[in-house]
C-alpha cells in the first residue's frame, strides 16, 4: 500500500484532474451550454427531503444504468481544531481505526480530517430496477464507495465483510448489493440495502447541505437481510423487511435478527409524512467489545424516524424529522436513550440556485449515542445549494453548534463552535 502522505497526493491529483476535466469540457461547449437543473422543492420520498441530485443516466446496456459521482471539499473551523480517527488494537488484536473524543469538524461532517481537502466520497453503482408492472421482473444493484465517508458504510457492527478496508485516513466499503423480484404493485430485495431510518443520505448527490445533522451519526447506514415493498399509487408506499441487525455484513456472526419496517402516505398536494422504524438484536460489538458473544450479544434496539413535508409556497418547502431510540443491554437492563428534532427549510431561488436553513436539537443525557456529545446539543446551519448545471452542484454553508452538558470542541476546551465550508460535487 502507498505511505498515507503518498496516498493523499495521489487522491488530491485525481481530484482536482477532474475538475480540470469539467472546466475544459465546459469551454469547449460554452456555445451548447448544459440545461438547467429542474428545480428541486418537493421531498419525493423519505430518501429525497431535501436531495437535488442529477437527471438519470442512460446505458450502453439497455435497462442496467451505470452512473455516480467524486465529491470533494473543504471544511474549517474557528478554533483551529482538526479531528482525527485514531488507528489502535481492538480487543481481537486487529489494528482498527476509529475518532478520537474531543471534535473539530469530524462530528459535523462524519469524515476524518477538518482542515485539509477531503476526497468524501467516489460512488460507483451499477443497478437495474425491477418492473413489474408487465409481470415478473428482475434487477439487481451493487454500489462500491471510495473516501473518507465510506468508513459509515463498513460492516462495524460484526467487523467483517469490508470493515477493515481502510488505507490511513481513507477507506471503501460497499454500500448496497442486493438483487431484486417485482410483480405488479409488489417487489422484493435479498441482500445488503440502505436503511429507511433518518432523512439525510450518506450520498453526496443527495444532500442539499455538506455537512450533516447531529441525528445522522445516530442512526443505522445499512442493513442486510429481505425486504418487500409495495407501491399500489402515487400517494403510498410501504416496505417491511428482516435484517440481522444494523450496519451488519453477510455473515452476522453475532447472529443478530430483527425487522425494519417503513410506510408514507402523500395526504395531500402539499403535506406528506412518513413513519419508520427498526427493532432489532444489536451486538455493538463497538460499545460492547468484550460481550460481542452470541449468546449474550449487546443491545435489543427500537429507533424510529418520523417526518413530515410541507409545501409552505412554490418555492419554499418544510421538512419536520423526530428521531428516537432506545437500546436495552441484554444483561443489565440499562438504557442508551437518544431524541431529538430537526427543522429543515428550503427556499428555491432560481433552477440553479437554492437557499437552506437548518435548526436542530438532540438529547443524549450520558453521551451513549454520540459519545463526544454529552447533554443538550443545539445547531444551526445556513447553506446555499448551486448547480451550474445539472451534472454538478457546489454546497457552502456555515454554521453554528453548541452543546449544554459538554465542552467537545477544541479538544475539550469549548462548548460551541462555528465553522463553514464548501463542498463540490461532479455526477456523472
Amino acid at each position: 500500500m502507498f505511505p498515507v502522505p503518498a496516498m493523499k497526493k495521489i487522491i488530491l491529483g485525481f481530484l482536482l484532474s477532474v475538475f480540470s476535466l469539467f472546466f475544459v469540457v465546459a469551454v469547449v461547449r460554452a456555445a451548447d451550454p448544459c440545461s438547467p437543473c429542474d428545480p428541486c422543492t418537493s421531498f419525493d420520498n423519505i430518501f429525497d427531503d431535501y436531495r437535488c441530485s442529477g437527471s438519470k443516466q442512460k446505458s450502453l446496456f439497455g435497462n442496467i444504468e451505470f452512473s455516480g459521482w467524486l465529491q470533494g471539499g473543504v471544511y474549517a473551523n474557528t478554533r483551529g481544531a482538526t479531528t482525527r480517527r485514531l488507528q489502535e488494537p481492538d480487543f481481537r488484536g486487529r489494528v482498527v481505526s476509529f475518532q478520537e473524543a474531543e471534535s473539530g469538524n469530524s462530528a459535523l461532517l462524519s469524515t476524518v480530517d477538518s482542515t485539509d481537502i477531503l476526497l468524501n466520497q467516489l460512488w460507483l453503482v451499477t443497478k437495474k430496477e425491477a418492473d413489474g408492472s408487465r409481470g415478473l421482473d428482475w434487477g439487481f444493484g451493487a454500489e462500491f464507495l471510495f473516501g473518507q465517508d465510506a468508513w459509515l458504510c463498513q460492516s462495524w457492527n460484526d467487523a467483517q465483510f469490508d470493515y477493515n478496508w481502510q488505507d490511513g485516513d481513507y477507506y471503501s466499503s460497499i454500500p448496497q448489493l442486493y438483487v431484486q423480484l417485482a410483480y405488479s404493485d409488489w417487489s422484493v430485495k435479498f441482500g445488503k440495502y440502505e436503511t429507511f431510518i433518518g432523512s439525510e443520505a450518506v450520498q453526496a448527490k443527495d444532500m442539499f447541505f455538506y455537512s450533516h445533522n447531529h441525528l445522522f451519526l445516530t442512526e443505522p447506514y445499512s442493513h442486510t437481510g429481505a425486504l418487500v415493498e409495495y407501491t399500489p399509487n402515487d400517494q403510498f408506499f410501504t416496505a417491511f423487511g428482516y435484517t440481522t441487525g444494523n450496519d451488519t455484513s453477510f455473515e452476522n456472526r453475532y447472529d443478530d435478527h430483527g425487522i425494519i419496517s417503513y410506510t408514507s402516505y402523500q395526504f395531500t398536494s402539499k403535506l406528506k409524512l412518513s413513519y419508520a422504524f427498526v427493532y432489532t438484536r444489536f451486538s455493538n460489538q463497538e460499545v460492547y467489545p468484550s460481550l460481542a458473544l452470541r449468546d449474550n450479544a449487546g443491545e435489543n434496539q427500537y429507533f424510529h424516524t418520523i417526518c413530515a413535508h410541507y409545501d409552505l409556497t412554490k418555492r419554499l418547502a418544510y421538512l419536520f424529522q423526530w428521531n428516537f431510540g432506545d437500546a436495552k443491554h441484554r444483561q443489565t437492563n440499562t438504557h442508551r436513550l437518544i431524541t431529538g428534532i430537526s427543522n429543515t427549510f428550503q427556499y428555491q431561488i432560481d433552477k440553479n440556485w437554492g437557499a437552506g436553513l437548518r435548526a436542530e436539537w438532540v438529547r443524549d443525557k450520558n453521551g451513549e449515542y454520540l459519545g463526544y456529545y454529552v447533554g443538550d446539543i443545539f445547531g444551526l446551519t445556513l447553506g446555499l445549494n448551486w448547480k451550474p448545471c445539472k451534472n454538478v452542484m457546489f454546497t457552502p454553508e456555515i454554521r453554528y453548534d453548541r452543546v449544554s452538558g459538554s465542552s467537545p470542541f477544541n479538544y475539550g476546551r469549548n462548548r460551541d463552535q462555528v465553522s463553514g465550508g464548501v463542498g463540490a460535487t461532479v455526477m456523472f
